[in-house]
């Protein structure tokens, strides 16, 4: 991926791109939850053998700054390359989300009462209680974190930072993992998640 830098006159139109399209999927996302039923329930025999553990529940928030930071690296280093292939990626492969969850409302069945108290436990609560267990395929979780991890292992503005490039994809494997070690996706969520990833990049790289 060349290496080219965000001009000064551009980076305000950049910066607002990923923020817009934020407002107009929320209102979306929303939107489904409150009108849209499932009508199809996502499981495989796999989701039974994996144990509920809720220390998965801090790799499944460090996503909410994750991917933010991301976009805020690429934008201050005038990665221009970066940026907009992760807006590419991104923008279309929530839209088409967006769009499964229409016409395709799925949910899953797989959490089942929390069973101990710490701390990491009332979070996994907290979590619950604003995000149901509908809309789940594929996983939007997944999806951008495994965006975000191909994209910055390729990024000029990185190359000269293994081991914070290293650190994102790590962090992008744990995120993955806690989707089903929460129980807040099943096993076929995060691979069609990842799938999705992987070719809209592969075919935002040909373009």
């Amino acid at each position: 991926m060349k290496e080219r830098r965000i001009q000064p006159a551009r980076q305000r139109s950049l910066l607002a791109v990923p923020l817009v399209y934020l407002v107009f999927y929320t209102i979306y996302f929303s939107v489904l939850e409150e009108l849209v039923r499932p009508r199809y329930w996502i499981s495989c025999p796999l989701d039974d053998l994996i144990p509920f553990c809720e220390l998965f529940v801090v790799p499944y928030l460090l996503w909410f700054l994750l991917v933010p930071g991301m976009y805020y690296w690429f934008y201050r280093s005038g990665d221009t390359a970066s940026y907009l292939h992760l807006c590419r990626v991104m923008l279309t492969g929530l839209t088409l989300c967006l769009l499964i969850y229409t016409f395709f409302p799925n949910g899953q069945l797989l959490r089942r009462p929390i069973p101990r108290d710490n701390i990491f436990c009332d979070l996994v609560r907290l979590i619950r209680g604003v995000d149901t267990s509908t809309n789940v395929c594929p996983s939007i979780h997944v999806f951008v974190s495994t965006a975000v991890a191909m994209v910055a292992g390729r990024a000029a503005s990185l190359r000269d930072h293994p081991v914070a490039r290293r650190g994102i994809q790590v962090l992008v494997v744990l995120i993955c993992l806690s989707a089903v070690f929460l129980k807040q996706h099943s096993v076929v969520d995060v691979i069609l998640g990842a799938a999705l990833a992987f070719l809209l990049d592969a075919l935002a790289l040909r373009g």
